[in-house]
């Protein structure tokens, strides 16, 4: 059965499936996991304590979201994606399967990231001077509105992509990237977008209330 803790508020028509937790807490003092109406959350997501999102949140099965994630309208999050934590994206934000995204990561609106990417927020992990160091606060990347991400990118720390940009399958992202650029290669090169990619991510599937494994899909007219 799905478990959902009492520091869960649910909207209205979202959908729970079995094995499902939201809310769990973290810690005593935690706050509220609040989800929107008309969402699903799938089989085997965990949903931590003080996470908050908006209208039509879809979850793939065994996503791991954890604790001040703040997610608009129509985000989507596929199998086993991971977020860290101290995260914000906006609304129509679609990440597909197999994606991490660490710690103090921004995401602007309707926004594409692919299958296999890898966001990173420490430019030396573990390497700070001394034994004995103060951490750094992490800094992950900040995405624009309206950038695909392929799959398999890898996403360095403190990058920013611009906005209307597309970034190639396999780009290695180590630095800014401007606004309307297509970006490839790893390392990272880019050039100015092409007429064919150049424009807004399209909304009927950024910001989709529905797939086509949700109950409620036209199933049969997919097919």
């Amino acid at each position: 059965m799905s478990i959902i803790k009492k520091s869960a508020k649910i909207g209205k028509g979202t959908i729970v499936e079995p094995g499902a937790v939201v809310g769990f807490r973290y810690h005593p003092r935690s706050g509220h996991a609040v989800i929107g109406r008309f969402g699903i959350i799938r089989l085997g997501t965990i949903i931590y304590a003080d996470v908050q999102f908006g209208d039509y949140l879809q979850t793939g099965h065994y996503t791991v979201i954890r604790a001040r994630v703040h997610g608009g309208d129509y985000c989507a999050i596929g199998n086993q994606s991971t977020l860290e934590g101290y995260i914000e994206l906006g609304t129509g934000v679609r990440i597909m399967s197999h994606v991490y995204i660490p710690s103090r990561t921004k995401i602007g609106n309707n926004v594409f990231i692919g299958p296999g990417t890898t966001f990173l927020n420490d430019k030396k992990p573990c390497r700070y001077g001394s034994p004995d160091a103060e951490l750094p606060v992490p800094k992950g990347a900040i995405i624009e509105d309206d950038v695909m991400i392929g799959g398999d990118c890898t996403i360095n720390p403190e990058v920013r992509i611009g906005r209307g940009s597309f970034i190639a399958s396999g780009t290695l992202v180590t630095k800014d990237i401007p606004a309307d650029s297509l970006a490839k290669g790893s390392p990272v090169r880019f050039e100015p977008i092409p007429e064919i990619l150049r424009g807004e991510n399209n909304r009927k599937l950024t910001q989709n209330p529905i797939d086509i494994w949700h109950p409620a899909s036209h199933y049969d007219e997919a097919k």
